[in-house]
């Protein structure tokens, strides 16, 4: 007979400050194949909003169970969970097996399962739980990994034997010994790593890492809240420690012959719980970026699965107030663009950082995350999230691009134009719309995509392959007539050679060299590199050899953007999907420029090269703002709106020269820019 879940006594919202879960009491057995036997047993524990206002001391009870950490795997459920006194649960196959190897022989062992506890067909109990499933976890005296059963090789067993003694080679070796001793462990660890790598195959840690849980995204939280974390893979289980311990050693190991799918496992595992210590301070947008390859099968899970990590590691009170609202009725397309709405409002919440401005990251992500298939194709496979405006960042994309560094606050692209926070509005067809004011500057007359393939080859690769870039890039300062009448060797904006300008561009101005980078050890280097640049007669491709800090940069700077070119004669970078006629704009209270799209026309230039938006609409004062906003609101296809195409780094425009191109009353030019 089915069994029939009660609903749980204390509700959402209760003034006890308790909520309610379930616990599973697995009875013992010392047969393991006998029938799976359990009680579901209610439980009330202090609601997680009263606790996180308590002081540390007291927010910390520790009940006497484990919450188990596992994959559902396929939606099919042939085992069967007996509940007593009457009642039956059908589980996975894999849930079966965790119960089965799990299960004590002399005493009951109370767990917590997600798949168990929560009454899955009540949508408002789902919701409720899932929301305090940081404090399931959090409150639990430990978690339990469940990786899978081990397979007919045993990798499982081997991987986790092999981890142990390494964990401890590592742990054993410093200690006692001087500095000029510590040469002999690390030469024994290096052999201990290659012997194990080396000596069977196909190798056992490869098996091991491409493991379903390690891609599974409701993972992160139960492993970074949980107060003490054992693997277990078949009868094989170690502490969590000794597993991250090792995997950082393999991480940090060159002689792992890691692909890069492993190696982002084996450091996202080695790093999990500890991901905001030391100088790293993640912003909830970072936090979906580091974890963007881990799956879930609902969508709305791209967010919620990770919202106890954000409270855990950005406690700010708006994101302990609004971020735990979750709700599986709310469509997909509700869900991302509701939090990309919360994320814009933490101008107040944030850490004193003033190069960080969380309405230019939200933007930004919105153009960098996009679908590798078309529309079609995905019908056949999965959901497709309808409804999401290009302001919204669509979580079930890929990063295509690397958002540009923000610049400080009063040095940045919209430096001298009146700040104004983005007005959002919903249409009658239920199109949300971000309205903005700011600067329409410039138009885009070319895009030149730099394929960055060929720069991680051999030298004279890199150097053919910018070449030929480089050539095409002067062919349209032909076609477009960049130059016009000036000198073709200056760029204008700034002065300089037009070659020193495209090597910096290329870089975005050099801001996001990586740490153990040659540009990020000095300030002055990327000078050094210019200097040699001007005394190689401008030939870029020809000294790429001496500087391949410089090919790492592009790789960098350049994967998924192009080198643009306007019609006032600016160079820049920008994402691939760019066409010429797209706008170059400065909008208000963000840190960069961005380039937008008019939905049903194009940008037409007059006579001094800036743009001519038809049916647009100037800013002239709050009155007449809120008359267009109300106007587009109404009837949004019939006014001029935007598509928002990316950010830009804009040579010689970073740091507020449109305002001071204008005479610092950017006022009268200022646009009002629905983007949809």
């Amino acid at each position: 007979m089915k069994y029939e879940y009660a609903p749980l006594s204390i509700q959402p919202g209760d003034p006890r400050r308790v909520f309610s879960i379930r616990l599973l009491h697995l009875q013992p057995s010392t047969d393991r194949d006998a029938t799976l036997e359990c009680r579901l047993v209610e439980t009330q524990i202090p609601d997680y909003d009263y606790l996180c206002q308590q002081s540390t001391s007291t927010a910390h009870g520790k009940y006497e169970y484990q919450a188990l950490s596992y994959t559902w795997g396929a939606s099919q459920f042939p085992q069967s969970l007996h509940v007593l006194p009457a009642g039956v649960i059908n589980i996975t196959e894999n849930l079966h097996s965790a119960l089965q190897t799990l299960r004590k022989p002399d005493r009951t062992l109370v767990l917590w399962v997600d798949a168990v506890c929560i009454d899955q067909a009540n949508i408002p109990e789902r919701n409720s739980q899932v929301s305090n499933i940081p404090r399931t976890y959090a409150e639990a005296a430990g978690v339990l990994v469940w990786l899978g059963t081990d397979n007919d090789r045993h990798d499982g067993r081997q991987c986790l034997g092999f981890f142990t003694e390494l964990a401890a080679l590592i742990a054993s070796g410093p200690d006692g010994q001087s500095d000029r001793g510590l040469w002999r462990a690390r030469f024994q660890i290096n052999q201990t790593v290659s012997t194990f790598l080396n000596s069977v195959q196909p190798r056992p840690i490869a098996s091991f890492l491409a493991r379903p849980w390690f891609r599974r995204r409701w993972i992160v939280q139960e492993v970074v809240l949980a107060n003490d974390v054992a693997i277990h893979c078949g009868e094989s289980s170690i502490p969590w420690n000794t597993f991250e311990l090792a995997l950082t050693e393999l991480f940090e190991n060159d002689k792992g012959g890691f692909s890069d799918e492993h190696r982002t496992t084996l450091r996202i595992m080695s790093r999990i719980r500890h991901a905001d210590s030391g100088a790293k301070s993640q912003v909830p947008l970072d936090t979906l970026v580091e974890f963007a390859s881990f799956a879930c099968a609902n969508h709305r899970d791209r967010l919620y699965a990770l919202y106890g990590v954000i409270q855990h590691w950005f406690p700010g009170s708006l994101i302990r107030a609004q971020i735990g609202s979750i709700d599986y009725a709310q469509s997909i397309g509700d869900v991302f663009t509701n939090f990309a709405m919360l994320m814009m409002e933490l101008n107040v919440t944030i850490p004193p950082d003033k190069t960080y401005n969380p309405t230019t990251h939200v933007l930004q992500l919105a153009a960098a995350i996009q679908q590798q298939t078309p529309r079609e194709e995905r019908l056949s496979s999965e959901e497709v999230c309808e409804n999401i405006p290009s302001w919204v960042p669509d979580w079930t994309g890929t990063l295509t691009n690397t958002p540009l560094n923000h610049s400080p606050m009063d040095r940045d692209a919209s430096s001298g134009i009146s700040k104004r926070p983005v007005m959002i509005l919903t249409s009658k067809h239920d199109t949300r719309l971000l309205v903005s004011t700011g600067l329409v500057y410039d138009i885009v007359t070319a895009n030149v995509p730099l394929d960055i393939g060929p720069l991680f080859g051999a030298a004279h690769e890199a150097k053919a392959t910018l070449n030929d870039f480089l050539a095409s890039v002067a062919n349209c300062f032909n076609e477009t007539r960049f130059f016009g009448a000036a000198d073709s060797n200056i760029y204008q904006p700034t002065g300089e050679h037009i070659i020193g300008a495209l090597a910096t561009a290329l870089v975005a101005n050099w801001e996001q060299p990586p740490l153990n980078s040659y540009f990020s050890q000095d300030p002055r280097f990327p000078s050094h590199f210019l200097d040699q640049l001007r005394s190689s007669n401008h030939l870029l491709p020809e000294i790429l050899h001496k500087w391949p800090a410089y090919v790492e940069l592009i790789t960098i700077m350049m994967r998924g953007r192009g080198l643009f070119l306007t019609k006032l004669g600016y160079i820049g970078i920008c994402a691939t999907n760019v066409l010429a006629g797209d706008v170059v704009c400065i909008l208000s209270d963000t840190r960069i420029p961005f380039i937008l799209r008019q939905r049903g026309g194009r940008a037409v230039a007059v006579q001094d090269g800036s743009p001519s938006i038809p049916d647009c609409y100037q800013f002239q004062n709050e009155d007449q703002f809120k008359k267009v906003a109300s106007m587009v609101e109404g009837e949004p296809l019939a006014h001029c709106t935007y598509q928002l195409m990316g950010d830009a780094y804009v040579h010689g425009l970073m740091n507020g020269e449109a305002a001071k191109r204008l005479g610092w009353q950017p006022g009268d030019a200022l646009t009002i820019l629905p983007i949809s």
